[in-house]
């Protein structure tokens, strides 16, 4: 399988890196198609950073160049975790974290970790709640500004941080 270079630097070799590590572990034909795949995804959202990455500094008004360029920071996020998945499925769990950028999964929290964990959920709840209020003060500018949108974002950051707490603390029970 070939994969077109990456726009933004970088991308094509931490791929390479991935496809490098299914010949050199003898992954199976299901690890090898999931690589793939992931890959594929991969080349396709390169071509999607090309376009914001052009959108962003070349649009004519400044509020697009502003919201493009919010989206390719997602993009390239996304674009790295991608690589990172692909390399540490391709490596194996038992590769070394050179090729394994996503960790294993924590053992049991508990303890203060846990603690802490419980205290930021609760602190992101009340983030949510906080820019609930901010975003009925703004309604009406919605249809003049870019204020509703921007808290918004932060709405959907603020349940996905959430989520990430939630998942530690379902840890705690777990081997």
């Amino acid at each position: 399988m070939t994969v077109e270079p990456q726009p933004g630097g970088g991308g094509q070799a931490t791929f390479d890196r991935a496809l490098h590590g299914l010949r050199a572990t003898g992954a199976s034909v299901g690890m090898r198609e999931l690589v793939e795949l992931i890959v594929r995804h991969g080349a396709e959202e390169g071509e999607l950073l090309a376009t914001y990455e052009e959108l962003s500094a070349e649009a004519p008004d400044e509020s697009v160049r502003y919201l493009t360029a919010l989206i390719l920071e997602d993009e390239r996020r996304h674009h790295r975790l991608l690589a990172e998945l692909a390399n540490t499925i391709a490596w194996g769990p038992t590769s070394e974290p050179e090729h394994a950028a996503i960790p294993r999964l924590p053992g049991n929290i508990s303890g203060a970790l846990l603690e802490q964990t419980k205290r930021l959920r609760l602190s992101e709840q009340a983030d949510y709640r906080a820019l609930r209020r901010i975003r009925r003060k703004l309604r009406p500018f919605a249809d003049t500004t870019l204020w509703v949108l921007i808290i918004d974002l932060m709405l959907l950051d603020t349940k996905k941080h959430a989520t990430m707490l939630r998942f530690l603390e379902r840890r705690r029970n777990q081997r």
